[in-house]
């Protein structure tokens, strides 16, 4: 497996992980969580795209 795509598959899991998190929040009542959740969550799925997509420009 290519490097780039290890990092896409890394970033793919850690946005999941917290989608879940924020779906059992959001269960659980605790809208605070569930909003840090889908924040940080969208934010580590736009660097890991943007940088899967500027690998060549990056490395």
């Amino acid at each position: 497996m290519e490097t780039r795509h290890a990092v896409l598959a890394l970033v793919a899991l850690v946005t999941t992980v917290m989608a879940v998190r924020a779906v059992v929040a959001g269960l659980d009542g605790d809208f605070g969580t569930v909003g840090r959740q889908v924040g940080v969550g969208g934010i580590i799925l736009a660097f890991g795209v943007a940088l899967y997509r500027n690998w060549e420009s990056v490395g």
